[in-house]
């Protein structure tokens, strides 16, 4: 009896190992994991000062991106995301963007990728007006 047992508590744990929410559509390779916004850097090399600790985290199609504020504080916010060759596209059309990274809100968002991800990831947008912002982001885990 107590072998069965044994036995089923391993088979279960596999099952739940390999139903893991790490895996729903595939693997999305370095771009997984959680990452932080060092610096964004505006027109003229102007590094702007982020009100907040600005976090991105990818996992499937989906982005969150938070903003932590002393004493604990944070707002969460989620939208859709998808990589096309050396450009990033963020889906808010009816979703959401840390404001603090000051890209257009409710809109598709396409981000050049400057440096693709390994330890660090550097992106870059032109607004409609030809302005350039540069991001900077470095791996937590």
């Amino acid at each position: 009896m107590k072998i069965s047992l044994y036995i089923l508590f391993i088979l279960a744990a596999f099952v739940l190992a390999g139903a893991g929410c790490t895996r729903n559509n595939g693997d999305i390779g370095s771009w997984f994991g959680t990452w932080q916004v060092v610096s964004i850097t505006s027109g003229g090399g102007n590094v702007e000062k982020l009100p907040c600790t600005v976090i991105v985290k990818f996992q499937s199609d989906i982005i969150q991106t938070s903003e932590q504020f002393d004493h604990h504080e944070y707002n969460d916010y989620w939208a859709n995301w998808r990589r096309t060759g050396d450009t990033l596209i963020i889906d808010g059309v009816k979703k959401s963007i840390a404001p603090a990274l000051k890209l257009p809100g409710n809109s598709v968002v396409e981000l050049e990728i400057v440096q693709a991800p390994g330890s660090v990831m550097v992106w870059r947008y032109m607004d409609s007006e030809g302005n350039a912002t540069e991001y900077n982001l470095k791996r937590l885990y």
